[in-house]
């Protein structure tokens, strides 16, 4: 069960970004542990069981960042993550390029934020693409959802290459994205981040979403 989280959360994540090396870490990895790590794991656990109890259906299971930043083909040579995030997908793995909707929650030491993103390959945009050329209306339904509400902001670049010169105005901007992304950003001082009332704003927030999750997750690949 999630609690909440805490100034030393705050701390730990500050802390890192100034003591990016191994010997600071280590004298703060109970601090990690207790105050960034595990209450992302409790989070992430109930968010899933919330999705799943909304729809049998939804089998994103969590999958939690690590500590550790694979510096192998990184110019960063910093050892440690000064974020901390978890994503609900079904593959387990913590890569962007994904082929189907991810929800995320993540953590920095100036903010944080939650959302959905959708950033298959560009095969999977074209995909995306040809969907809505095949039925545009049901995307303008999609948008009337999403402009119902205040909580997320629409992300990602646009590609200046116009895909379809006979695109309806209404719908051209989603369907020229690169990527898309429905962020709602936040700093610390909102006193909901340290209550046990954040999963209920995440949650209400992923199922605001949910409309948007089901239609990009219905695309054929």
């Amino acid at each position: 069960m999630f609690g909440s989280f805490n100034e030393l959360t705050n701390e730990y994540l500050m802390g890192i970004r100034f003591n990016n090396h191994k010997e600071w870490f280590q004298e703060h990895r109970e601090m990690y542990r207790e105050n960034v790590h595990e209450p992302m794991v409790a989070l992430a656990d109930e968010i899933y069981l919330r999705m799943q109890k909304m729809d049998k259906n939804f089998m994103e299971i969590p999958k939690i960042s690590r500590a550790n930043r694979d510096i192998r083909f990184s110019k960063n040579k910093a050892p440690y993550k000064e974020c901390k995030w978890f994503f609900l997908r079904g593959d387990g793995k913590p890569d962007i390029v994904y082929p189907k909707p991810t929800y995320f929650f993540e953590i920095s030491p100036d903010w944080w934020r939650y959302g959905l993103f959708y950033a298959p390959s560009p095969s999977g945009m074209q995909a995306y693409r040809k969907r809505i050329d095949a039925n545009p209306a049901q995307l303008k339904d999609i948008i009337k959802i999403y402009n119902k509400q205040d909580i997320f902001e629409l992300e990602g670049d646009n590609y200046k290459r116009l895909f379809n010169k006979d695109i309806d105005p209404d719908i051209v901007d989603w369907y020229q994205k690169k990527y898309l992304g429905f962020t709602s950003w936040h700093d610390y001082s909102e006193n909901i981040f340290y209550s046990d009332k954040l999963a209920d704003l995440v949650f209400d927030g992923f199922k605001t979403l949910y409309p948007i999750y089901r239609f990009l997750d219905s695309i054929e690949k």
